[in-house]
């Protein structure tokens, strides 16, 4: 808005240009009458229309639609203020304001802001220019803010960036995690809190690295804190924002920051809590949630999914090693029946052989008889000999099978024992109490080991068993039960 004041301030002033005389002094005027003087100028300026001005918030007081409020407004450039001027509303338009603004007021109209408002320009004798607000127009701050949005999203997509920081792979389990946002406010706490409250306790190292999230100097902070969380090497990045207005977002929507996103060589995910709209950092980034609590779960669930899968694996190595046992039990008893029916077919087929002798022996020594009675005396010298030969041979012979089957039998039972000790050894090592020892922790409803989450029940007591001892434990929540 441009106007050329000094005609008017001439016509009320009846100012005379003539050159100073000793016979005519200078007219000299009041310090009220050049007020009223500019204040009629101004008034026929501007005809008391209403004029659209953007300008940003420096300081705003209390008091909104009860009482007047006054605002400190400047314009910068270069980080140089070119234009300061107060602002003022009176409580009946800031009623109209606040109705207009609902939820949104303490977010749009606040030291930081840059808002466009629709104003009347006037000037007081005492108390100067000022800009008499009555009512914030949205609909050029939305305007210009989807401009702005569309420009970084058609610049992106010309230098083909928005999928850049999607084809960065995400490790199986992100234990280091960068976490850049606000401190302090609830959106952050909400991360914190999910994230290192979970009932399962998983190792996550959250590395905090403050910025704005909104105001002119939100994108730039918001960009250095993702340098810096780059420079510490984590698996993860995760930039959140609690909920707000759609103005309080357009830091996300920055060109610089956008792309510093896209060239991460860290794998970002965003939880800008808002409801519809996606920002832009949402756009760039490799995964876009709806909340820093939604970022928070879907963290966690990737350490569930692990925990859970190493159960499945527990289970089935435990069945196996069960089934394998018995099958080496079942293994062992038929060795040991093996062995004791030969040794008790060899005794029974060399009792056979014996009583077969016995019997050759005697149907010989009858045939001798009747044939030889002449050398019935040597024939029985030489038989009874023989008779004590072949037993004492076949005695040896006994003896010999016996050693052997012994040996035999005392090497098998060495052989199956070192087994056997193998095999006790490996069911020490996977004994659930070893596993303890690693720093794994049971939960138990009495004897019996819980497997899921879902089993526990809010309220109860429950033991978590560990390698020194056991602890009781009651269920303050559930996760499955508040999804």
């Amino acid at each position: 808005m441009h106007c050329n004041l000094l005609p008017y301030c001439v016509d009320s002033l009846s100012v005379s240009v003539q050159t100073p005389t000793t016979s005519s002094p200078s007219k000299v005027y009041s310090l009220t009458q050049v007020a009223q003087s500019i204040r009629l100028a101004l008034e026929r300026a501007t005809a008391n229309r209403s004029w659209l001005v953007k300008a940003e918030i420096l300081k705003i007081s209390e008091g909104l639609g009860q009482k007047t409020v006054y605002l400190d407004l400047v314009e910068e450039q270069g980080g140089r203020q070119t234009a300061k001027m107060r602002g003022v509303i009176w409580p009946q338009n800031g009623a109209e304001i606040r109705s207009e603004l609902g939820g949104d007021t303490s977010t749009i109209l606040k030291a930081g802001s840059e808002v466009v408002f629709s104003a009347r320009i006037q000037f007081h004798e005492r108390f100067g220019l000022s800009l008499f607000i009555d009512r914030v127009d949205l609909r050029h701050m939305l305007g210009e803010m989807e401009r702005r949005k569309q420009a970084t999203l058609a610049q992106l997509k010309k230098l083909g960036a928005l999928n850049w920081n999607k084809r960065i792979a995400l490790c199986a389990l992100p234990q280091k995690v960068a976490v850049i946002g606000s401190p302090g406010t609830s959106g952050f706490r909400d991360f914190i809190t999910k994230t290192l409250g979970h009932p399962s306790h998983f190792k996550v190292q959250l590395e905090l690295f403050a910025s704005g999230v909104q105001g002119a100097a939100a994108p730039e902070q918001l960009k250095n804190a993702l340098l810096l969380a780059q420079a510490s090497q984590p698996d993860l990045i995760v930039m959140v924002r609690g909920g707000g207005s759609k103005l309080d977002l357009d830091a996300f929507n920055d060109f610089s920051l956008c792309e510093a996103i896209a060239s991460s060589t860290v794998p970002v995910w965003t939880g800008i809590g808002h409801e519809s709209d996606l920002v832009v950092a949402d756009l760039v980034a490799q995964r876009a949630l709806k909340t820093p609590t939604d970022v928070a779960v879907a963290l966690t669930d990737m350490f569930e999914e692990s925990a859970y899968e190493l159960e499945l694996m527990a289970q089935k190595m435990e069945r196996r090693f069960k089934l394998w046992n018995q099958g080496q039990q079942s293994l062992l008893s038929q060795c040991w029946k093996t062995l004791e029916w030969a040794g008790k077919n060899t005794l029974a087929q060399r009792q056979m052989e014996i009583q077969g002798f016995q019997k050759m022996l005697t149907i010989q020594g009858f045939l001798l008889i009747d044939r030889q009675r002449r050398s019935l005396e040597e024939l029985e010298r030489r038989c009874l000999r023989s008779g004590h030969q072949l037993i004492d041979f076949t005695r040896r012979e006994l003896q010999n099978d016996g050693r052997r089957i012994h040996q035999a039998t005392h090497q098998q039972l060495q052989h199956k024992r070192i087994e056997l000790n193998r095999t006790q050894s490996v069911i020490r090592t996977l004994h659930p109490a070893q596993t303890l020892k690693r720093g794994f922790m049971l939960l138990k409803r009495g004897n019996t080991l819980l497997t899921a989450t879902s089993e526990a029940k809010i309220g109860e007591v429950l033991r978590l068993e560990g390698k020194d001892g056991s602890i009781p434990v009651r269920i303050e929540g559930n996760t499955n039960q508040l999804d």
